[in-house]
């Protein structure tokens, strides 16, 4: 018999990353791996992001993790390969392994995600490398270890190696 758990609205693992936030509500290590589910709540962009001819979207692919991005609330404009996406709530993005996304948040409130890794495990990430321990993480610390641990591949970044190989 599978064992069956209630994480309450305050529970999971809590972290700060920059000026984004969220919390892990189930970890790959609860799972056997099989997934992970985080929620994310991406900080408002402000105006200087609204006028931006074009926003950073933190282009990246993970080769062998694919992840799933549910809008709860807000705006978000979501980079999928080489196509801009705006979604809304109720909007749902599954990523495949390798493909290229990122998102940026153009708007002057904050968006709300669930977002799932399959297999889990990268969420553990978002924990080590948070902005709200003392000391503070490496600054490169996070990227480094996504590249190192799960074949990730950055844009635009001195790690960089997508679209290199």
């Amino acid at each position: 018999m599978t064992a069956t758990a209630l994480v309450p609205a305050t529970g999971g693992v809590a972290f700060e990353d920059g000026s984004d936030h969220g919390r892990v509500i189930v970890s790959g290590r609860e799972t056997g791996g099989r997934y992970a589910l985080m929620e994310y709540v991406v900080a408002a962009g402000g105006p200087e992001h609204q006028s931006a001819p074009s926003p950073a979207y933190g282009a990246h692919g993970h080769r062998e993790i694919e992840e799933t991005f549910l809008v709860q609330q807000g705006e978000l404009q979501f980079l999928l390969e080489d196509q801009v996406l705006t979604l809304g709530p109720g909007d749902f993005v599954r990523v495949p392994p390798g493909a290229r996304h990122g998102f940026a948040n153009l708007t002057a409130e904050p968006v709300r995600l669930l977002v799932s890794f399959h297999p889990g495990g990268f969420e553990e990430l978002f924990l080590r490398h948070r902005t709200d321990q003392h000391p503070p993480p490496r600054p490169l610390g996070f990227i480094e270890d996504a590249v190192a641990e799960f074949a990730s591949e950055f844009e635009d970044h001195p790690l960089m190696t997508c679209g290199s190989a």
